[in-house]
């Protein structure tokens, strides 16, 4: 365990602290995905704001973490990086797949011709059904 670890370890025992970290990680997850997904196509805050028309000082504010963000600028700013938003109230349902995992699904599924989705409940219900045979 990591320096860090630790010290966020002992910081969740803190029940203010913890209910914080919890009610913001799904801002701060989203900010560290339109980080990487700008820094993946090689851009500075500045071609970003050059495409928005958001200042480079409120998209670096954005990216600290220092500016509120309504949905709109959400989607100025992912849109502008060809992006998309997935708004979800049951996170807890969703994994996030490598760009060559959600490939790999994708050439798959269509190879069966259905929806990805459709591909993996089948997958799931033959992997279920076999574990329960054996």
């Amino acid at each position: 365990m990591t320096g860090f670890d630790k010290l966020k370890a002992n910081l969740m025992k803190n029940e203010e602290f913890a209910r914080l970290y919890n009610e913001r990680k799904p801002l701060r997850n989203f900010i560290d995905e339109l980080i990487e997904l700008r820094v993946e196509k090689g851009m500075t805050q500045k071609d970003l704001s050059e495409l928005t028309g958001i200042s480079v000082p409120n998209i670096a504010r954005i990216e600290a973490g220092k500016q509120n963000l309504s949905y709109q600028m959400m989607y100025k700013l992912v849109n502008a990086l060809e992006g998309k938003i997935l708004l979800t109230a049951q996170a807890d349902n969703c994994i996030r797949l490598s760009n060559a995992a959600a490939e790999k699904l994708q050439e798959l599924s269509d190879e069966a011709n259905t929806s990805p989705e459709e591909f993996l409940m089948n997958l799931l219900q033959k992997a279920s059904e076999e574990s329960i045979i054996a």
